[in-house]
């Protein structure tokens, strides 16, 4: 008898731990649905469809995941630093000039697209090489022209002038 009430015992534990567990994978499981869902749904911004792979992309992220803006390589044309925060300039499928403000540093962005054309000129900015017209030099150093009237001349620190020049030549 004794023997019996212990193996129901055990086997009402393994139950009882058994549905803990299914439960607890569920909840998870859900939570993930959901959090996938917030994702997909938050508010991307894109410039347009992408019409080829062979196309960069980059996709900017703010520091929480949340927020997030895929934009061709090709439209962006620079990227400013507002203290915790950076502004993407860029052009989007009409053609007009946006700027989308993100929470994120943009020393992040400068290593995660190390090697491509966008580069840093400035403490405050990262400029796309391919969208530079003119490097011209003034008396207090040296700025780039993007081209677009309603963009002004942005900025090139002593820091990164021989950086910025030896690119520019490049080209």
């Amino acid at each position: 008898m004794k023997a019996v009430a212990i193996v129901s015992l055990v086997l009402a534990a393994l139950s009882l731990a058994l549905v803990s567990f299914v439960l607890i994978v569920l909840l998870a499981w859900r939570k993930s649905i959901k959090t996938v869902r917030l994702m997909n749904m938050s508010g991307v911004v894109s410039d347009t469809v992408i019409s080829s792979p062979d196309e960069k992309v980059i996709t900017l992220t703010d520091n929480e995941g949340g927020m997030k803006l895929s934009v061709r390589l090709k439209n962006i044309y620079y990227i400013e630093s507002d203290d915790n925060y950076i502004k993407v300039w860029y052009q989007d499928y009409t053609g007009s000039i946006k700027q989308y403000m993100l929470r994120c540093r943009l020393k992040t962005v400068e290593e995660s697209f190390e090697g491509s054309d966008l580069m840093r000129c400035h403490r405050k900015y990262i400029i796309n090489m391919a969208k530079v017209q003119v490097l011209h030099k003034e008396k207090d150093g040296y700025y780039v022209d993007l081209g677009i009237d309603s963009i002004g001349d942005v900025p090139v620190s002593k820091t990164y002038e021989a950086l910025v020049l030896s690119k520019f030549n490049e080209r």
